[in-house]
């Protein structure tokens, strides 16, 4: 088979059988971007993902982090220094479903790597 309609079919399986194809393109892109920035020992604030994941623009980055909070993959609390700012964290459940999706991901490459 093509190897386009076989990453096609890969990423349809993604979409039709996980939480992250449920989410809207850009909530997708956000959440991605901020698993790849969360460092548990420095906070990730909403400033920061606003300004510097370049994902939309700051009215549609914040309407796509409540959605993802809604949606249980990211966790929000107040900053203990400056109640103003606001830390951002992936939760248990986006972790694990990034975990997943690489899996799915390697299991992919693997069986296209024997054909």
């Amino acid at each position: 088979m093509n190897p386009w309609l076989n990453l096609r079919n890969l990423l349809e399986s993604v979409s039709r059988d996980s939480d992250y194809g449920r989410l809207d393109e850009r909530s997708q892109r956000l959440l991605e971007w901020v698993v790849a920035h969360h460092n548990p020992n420095e906070p990730t604030f909403v400033q920061t993902i606003v300004t510097e994941s370049h994902v939309a623009s700051p009215a549609t980055v914040h309407k796509c982090l409540a959605i993802l909070e809604r949606s249980g993959f990211l966790h929000f609390e107040v900053d203990i220094v400056d109640s103003r700012r606001r830390i951002v964290s992936p939760t248990s459940k986006s972790l694990r479903m990034f975990q997943n999706l690489g899996q799915k991901v390697s299991a992919w490459a693997s069986e296209m790597a024997r054909k």
